[in-house]
């Protein structure tokens, strides 16, 4: 008897060890380290009229827009893409690259002679780059960024829009993907990953770029070095009479043209040669051709960029909440989006933000696509450290909204049910 019950004793030992043996080998599958790209099984999205009823899509992620046809959001461990753009909700994944434990911490979509390609960064200092189109590694590359982690909260619009350490410019015939890393500036062209310059640095300055150059502050002293975004080469270093920074950037620390300083403003060149421009109003946001638009208390005021003569007004309905090349945008109290022409003025685009009429909320990111749409991150005025349920308004606070000629609004009641375009 004991030694039939010691063989069962036996037995259901070894089953158990078999068991968890069993269990940590699933585990260890499920928690190790790892990447996963899933690539496209449908065509590659169309641009087409969105017909539904609803005035925009309610997206749970900030989306950056690609060639018009691709929505790319990013998520704690996740990049991925969807379309068509104005789809009323998230889809199934167009393509999708998911990384563990690595974070997301930079996303840049840029359009490049070989096709448009999205730029990932992570925590560990991967940069993974993919071909927007087919979904595929394009080329990847390391360098080392420190303690960064996902700091998108649930939209992820920091990442996307606001990549601290991801930079990029266009110097004639590429684009050039400037990386932020521990010991320095590492350059790639965004096409292929070619590694162009390396540039150490002694502390960690907010880089910025600038038309073809990358502006480099100094540590301790008023200046700045412009470097040749393409070879590395050192262009100039300028002096100001006061701690410089990045001025009317498009998006993040890339693409800004101006340098200020204190009250004073300059025009920086292609050769670093400075041009003091009138000081810059609060607020104030470059458009089209070196025009300036800023708020005022009726509306909203556009000057060129060099001079303090006015060149239009808008003192209709509606605040100021962004501009870019292709428009100046304000939101109405009924949530009504107004385009203006950022030449005259004149009313060019018109949108809806709201579903429900009397919806309660206050703008967060505000990101012009350069398309026909707008997208416009919706908080409920909840304090920065509050829960994310209690800081966006609702589990989908990004509206992408549609653009339309005024003269020819679509002829469904749902796009403008909640909004009073001709009031």
């Amino acid at each position: 008897m004991r030694s039939v019950r010691a063989l069962r004793v036996a037995a259901a030992v070894v089953a158990t060890l078999a068991a968890l043996a069993v269990v940590a080998a699933v585990g260890y599958r499920m928690l190790r380290p790892q990447d996963v790209l899933t690539r496209p099984t449908m065509p590659y999205p169309e641009r087409v009229l969105i017909t539904d009823e609803r005035p925009h899509a309610e997206l749970r992620a900030a989306p950056l827009v690609v060639e018009g046809r691709l929505r790319v959001y990013a998520e704690k461990w996740r990049v991925w893409s969807d379309g068509p753009v104005g789809e009323r909700y998230e889809s199934i994944p167009y393509w999708a690259l998911r990384r563990w434990p690595a974070q997301v911490v930079g996303v840049v979509a840029a359009e490049t002679g070989a096709g448009p390609v999205v730029v990932t960064q992570w925590s560990d200092g991967k940069i993974i780059t993919l071909d927007a189109r087919a979904g595929a590694v394009a080329w990847r590359a390391e360098v080392g960024i420190g303690d960064r982690h996902y700091d998108g909260r649930r939209t992820g619009a920091s990442i996307v829009y606001e990549p601290r350490s991801l930079l990029f410019t266009r110097p004639p015939g590429r684009v050039v993907i400037v990386v932020i890393g521990l010991d320095g500036l590492h350059a790639f062209d965004a096409a292929t990953g070619a590694d162009l310059w390396q540039r150490r640095l002694e502390c960690r300055p907010e880089v910025w770029t600038s038309g073809t150059l990358v502006v480099v502050p100094a540590c301790a002293a008023n200046e700045i070095t412009a470097v040749a975004a393409d070879t590395g080469r050192e262009v100039a270093t300028r002096r100001f009479p006061a701690r410089p920074a990045a001025g009317l950037c498009r998006l993040g620390r890339s693409g800004c043209p101006v340098v200020t300083a204190g009250r004073r403003a300059w025009l920086l060149g292609a050769d670093a040669g400075l041009a003091e421009v009138p000081p810059l109003e609060p607020g104030a946001t470059l458009s089209r051709d070196h025009i300036l638009v800023y708020p005022v208390p009726t509306g909203v005021n556009a000057r060129r960029l060099e001079s303090t003569t006015p060149l239009w007004s808008w003192s209709g309905k509606g605040r100021f909440i962004g501009a870019d090349p292709a428009g100046v945008y304000l939101l109405s109290e009924d949530h009504t989006i107004l385009g203006l022409n950022p030449s005259n003025g004149g009313l060019a685009v018109l949108g809806c933000a709201s579903i429900e009429p009397n919806e309660k909320w206050i703008v967060g990111h505000v990101h012009p696509t350069g398309e026909r749409y707008i997208a416009v991150e919706r908080i409920s005025g909840a304090s920065p450290d509050a829960t994310d349920n209690e800081y966006y308004f609702g589990p989908r606070p990004v509206a992408l909204v549609e653009l339309y000629a005024p003269t020819k609004l679509p002829v469904w009641p749902g796009k403008f049910a909640a909004c009073n375009p001709g009031r």
